[in-house]
């Protein structure tokens, strides 16, 4: 048996060294998703190649900036064979035109996260009928637009960011706002959906109050927020369920409500963590984008797999994740 080694898993899998050495050598905690993940790709690697084993799809994307940055460096750690295609500041008919030309090719899946509108889901469907396989990733679209869906449950994320404010914020009566990137996306609608429907069912006394719209980018969710706060501004917290997260804080701070406002938001990465860290926000729901990615790529590759959601975290800059950065 050849010597496999903890960076060649690291390589394949996206994994960090110390969750690799954690789910090697059972130190801590790790998921049973993510050792299983492990100990399949080291038999893999154990095996004679006869010949190259990289899975092929292509991936094109419409998320904020820190996820983004981590995604691509996942996916150059796994080094499919495909494309990476970054849309994050792209206009709707920049996206459409870039899904035409991947359906255009069917050999290879498609792994996509775009807002569910009607041109994309009849692109998508067409597509499909035609024998392209399509993965929606993280944000989920039409059914009849996709084979499966990879990311979490993020009905549950909103439950999830509902009861952390709600029980940080108490029994008194009070408001909150929502920043959403764009009420296109499915994932930021099923977050709003949980985070409402919670916070009437468990804590009627805390009234939403308003909602902004950022489309993940910073600039727009500082200027959204900031007309939030100038509306709402007693405001006791705010979740965001996309991006934009450093615009939010700016605004925050610009209103003065920058250390006493209450925040929940996504993802810990580069545009986050410092926000987590400095008390800028105080709770983040994740989980860990190579984890992501990496079973992305497993169903796109195997038209008979099956797709469950996937687990997230709830951190704070006192358990900040080994993916964070």
């Amino acid at each position: 048996m050849p010597r496999i080694a903890i960076v060649d898993i690291m390589r394949e899998t996206g994994l960090s060294r110390a969750t690799v050495d954690r789910a090697l050598n059972a130190r801590g905690k790790v998921h049973a998703r993510t050792r299983a993940l492990v100990q399949e790709t080291l038999q893999r690697l154990a095996r004679p190649q006869t010949a190259a084993a990289s899975p092929a799809a292509d991936i094109l994307l419409r998320i904020g900036q820190g996820l983004m940055l981590q995604l691509r460096g996942a996916w150059e750690r796994a080094r499919p064979e495909g494309r990476f295609l970054d849309l994050r500041r792209a206009d709707e008919a920049t996206v459409l035109a870039a899904i035409e030309a991947h359906c255009a090719d069917l050999s290879r899946p498609l792994i996509v996260t775009a807002k569910n509108t009607d041109p994309v889901v009849a692109r998508l469907a067409e597509a499909r009928r035609a024998g392209k396989r399509v993965i929606a990733f993280l944000s989920d679209i039409n059914p009849a637009a996709r084979d499966a869906f990879v990311g979490i449950d993020n009905r549950a994320a909103g439950q999830t960011a509902a009861f952390l404010i709600g029980r940080a914020l108490g029994d008194g009566p009070t408001s909150v706002g929502v920043v959403v990137g764009n009420a296109a996306f499915r994932g930021h609608e099923d977050r709003e959906i949980g985070f409402r429907t919670t916070l009437r069912a468990q804590f009627p006394k805390i009234a939403l109050a308003g909602e902004a719209f950022g489309e993940d980018d910073s600039d727009l969710t500082r200027e959204a927020v900031t007309r939030l706060m100038r509306d709402q501004p007693k405001l006791g917290a705010i979740y965001n369920v996309g991006g934009g997260n450093r615009g939010l804080v700016e605004a925050l701070r610009a209103a003065g409500r920058g250390d006493d406002l209450l925040v929940v938001a996504h993802e810990t990465n580069a545009v986050t963590t410092p926000l987590l860290r400095d008390k800028s926000i105080a709770y983040a729901l994740a989980s860990d984008p190579a984890v992501l990615l990496a079973e992305a790529l497993r169903v796109a590759a195997d038209p008979s797999a099956s797709a469950e959601g996937l687990d997230f975290g709830v951190y704070t800059r006192f358990n900040l994740p080994s993916f964070a950065s």
